[in-house]
């Protein structure tokens, strides 16, 4: 019975949370336009949570002449600049509403504050959306204002934080759980399940032995 304890729990744990979008919504906004230089955009941001960040993302809206987001590295970085994962989003990169998302192995974030950039040149033909308003971020997050590099300095730190009435540079955008997420409702079925089958074992063995 211990075994099949142990199964049913293991089976619990190895259904995965639902991701979060770090953007949930805003309107408004302005597109920057296509421009020549070669930076690294984004956002700054704290989380009061320990989360775990899944995908790295780009918006899809304000995109090539062709209607095809060309490819941005997209990546994360604490707040003394140490590059803490990233991955390139695609134009074949899956699509969630308006962001494409490449999934990542999890970065793993302790509570505090984080950046968010994605590399954008005059070569790549795309715009990104800034001076958005009426911004929200998911519960735990808080914006901190728009986040850009040096001209000319490529996929790098994005350490220039802008007033937090710009809105943000979107851009860039990932996907999350909560690090230890409580289980879904799928999740909680598949355990209670998993327990009416250690049951049913059980009982079949006491009647075994009985007879």
């Amino acid at each position: 019975m211990r075994t099949f304890m142990i199964a049913a729990t293991m089976l619990l744990v190895s259904v995965p949370a639902m991701a979060t979008n770090a953007v949930a919504s805003f309107t408004g906004g302005s597109t920057f336009p296509v421009f020549s230089s070669d930076e690294t955009v984004g956002w700054a941001f704290s989380t009061a949570k320990h989360i775990a960040v899944t995908a790295l993302g780009w918006n899809v809206t304000v995109n090539s002449p062709n209607g095809s987001s060309s490819s941005h590295q997209v990546g994360i970085w604490n707040s003394g600049g140490t590059l803490l994962g990233s991955a390139t989003v695609t134009a074949g990169s899956a699509t969630d509403g308006i962001w494409r998302f490449t999934g990542v192995s999890p970065i793993v974030l302790s509570a505090g504050q984080y950046f968010i950039g994605g590399r954008d040149t005059s070569a790549d033909g795309d715009a990104y959306v800034t001076s958005v308003s009426n911004l929200t971020l998911a519960a735990g997050l808080t914006f901190l204002g728009s986040a850009v590099s040096p001209n000319g300095s490529g996929f790098a730190f994005p350490a220039n934080i802008n007033s937090i009435t710009t809105g943000g540079r979107f851009g860039p955008n990932f996907q999350f759980k909560a690090a230890g997420a409580i289980p879904e409702p799928a999740s909680w079925a598949m355990l209670i399940s998993g327990f009416g089958l250690v049951g049913a074992v059980a009982r079949r063995r006491r009647l075994a032995i009985a007879a």
